[in-house]
């Protein structure tokens, strides 16, 4: 197999970054990880069959070092993210001798540009969901506000995060009807202790229809 378009050469290589780095920050998916390692062996191919510039090679490398210190470092995102572009970009025009040719490095500049956009979202995207709060337990619904599902007096029933739970009174607390508004104010065991939170005067005529349909029941 021949592949001797340069600007076809540059993009298979940079789809295959793309395909590996969504792969890498978002594991779980086959196809971008597979279309990555296709493109990339393929890019390969063609780039020993033109032969690469030390100047475009070394603008390669330090583009994919730049991208993976944005990955890492998050307090430099930005920077480094336009820097990788840039670096991204510049190795495609410099990778292989090219004739004069301004259709294929605009070709070049555009679609290096919309591909190291792509990885940057997804390594982004991967970020934000590693830096996240991630919940492991009923005490993180401390101060979380909920609807009681059954009058807690001094136990029942609350709807909060989308989930049913058994509830108490907190210490000191009056008793909650049906419908009302709940707060967490802390937890014992599996079990949720709440407080009657502020109602608007709708949530109150809805805690009254509630609490009469679940009499004539």
């Amino acid at each position: 197999m021949e592949i001797t378009d340069p600007t076809l050469v540059f993009f298979l290589i940079t789809i295959g970054l793309v395909g590996i780095g969504a792969e890498t920050a978002t594991p779980g998916g086959i196809f971008p990880g597979l279309i990555g390692l296709v493109s990339l062996a393929l890019g390969i191919v063609g780039a020993v069959q033109i032969g690469v510039s030390a100047v475009g090679a070394g603008l390669l490398l330090l583009s994919i070092a730049l991208f993976i210190g944005a990955a890492a470092f998050s307090g430099a995102f930005r920077p480094l993210s336009i820097a990788s572009v840039v670096a991204l970009v510049l190795s495609g025009i410099f990778l292989f001798p090219r004739d004069e040719d301004p259709t294929s490095i605009i070709a070049v500049v555009i679609g290096g540009a919309a591909l190291g956009a792509l990885l940057l979202f997804v390594i982004e995207r991967a970020a934000r969901v590693r830096v996240s709060p991630v919940r492991y337990g009923p005490e993180e619904l401390v101060g979380v506000s909920g609807e009681a599902r059954a009058s807690v007096d001094p136990t029942g029933q609350v709807f909060v995060d989308g989930t049913l739970w058994q509830a108490e009174l907190a210490e000191g607390a009056d008793p909650v009807r049906l419908g009302q508004r709940i707060r967490v104010e802390g937890v014992r065991g599996l079990t949720l202790l709440v407080s009657r939170a502020e109602q608007s005067p709708s949530e109150d005529i809805k805690a009254n229809r509630q609490e009469s349909e679940g009499v004539d029941r």
